[in-house]
């Protein structure tokens, strides 16, 4: 499948705000302008943010929106009626499912998408979690184990005459890392 600037442009927006939709306790931001202006295939566009932070607005100058026959996507057609992108109305990505609300207004020239909550793979993110505790834990564990090593290298250099440290702290730091490491 081929994605073009506007399609990717609208996933990008999309995902965006369905990653924020979450958020609803928190100030409203200062209004700025966010909307993403471009022209694909002969087709001026603008996107930008709903007014409530929940969706993405597209509006088209020439051409129009539709809804596709099944409903599982929504076509963007040229002034002389050929389709120039076709976007699907759900998605998937690691651990979520994402479905799309479309509302094609104004002749057709507006698309409003407003994300649907997305279904989480809890397992999968549990996973992930898990995962990341356990590399830090062992990384942890290996710094620890580092200083210790260092230490007890530094005590076995000094009874080898101080010079012997040079050698036996950056070998008993990296056998105290290693053990650091290994300990679960």
């Amino acid at each position: 499948m081929k994605v073009n600037a506007f399609a990717a442009t609208a996933l990008l927006a999309i995902g965006a705000t369905g990653l924020t939709a979450g958020t609803v306790n928190a100030q409203p931001a200062p209004v700025t302008e966010t909307a993403v202006r471009g022209i694909e295939q002969g087709i001026e566009y603008t996107a930008a943010p709903a007014a409530d932070g929940r969706g993405v607005i597209t509006t088209v100058a020439v051409g129009s929106f539709a809804l596709t026959g099944d409903a599982q996507a929504v076509t963007l057609s040229d002034s002389a009626g050929n389709v120039v992108v076709t976007l699907p109305l759900a998605f998937q990505t690691v651990g979520a499912k994402f479905g799309l609300t479309p509302q094609i207004s104004d002749a057709g020239r507006t698309l409003t998408l407003t994300p649907i909550g997305a279904q989480v793979d809890t397992q999968q993110n549990a996973q992930f979690i898990d995962e990341a505790d356990t590399l830090a834990r062992k990384q942890y564990n290996a710094g620890i184990g580092a200083l210790i090593g260092a230490g007890i290298g530094a005590v076995i250099g000094f009874f080898l005459g101080g010079v012997g440290a040079l050698v036996t702290i950056p070998i008993g730091a990296g056998i105290g890392a290693l053990i650091g490491f290994a300990t679960p």
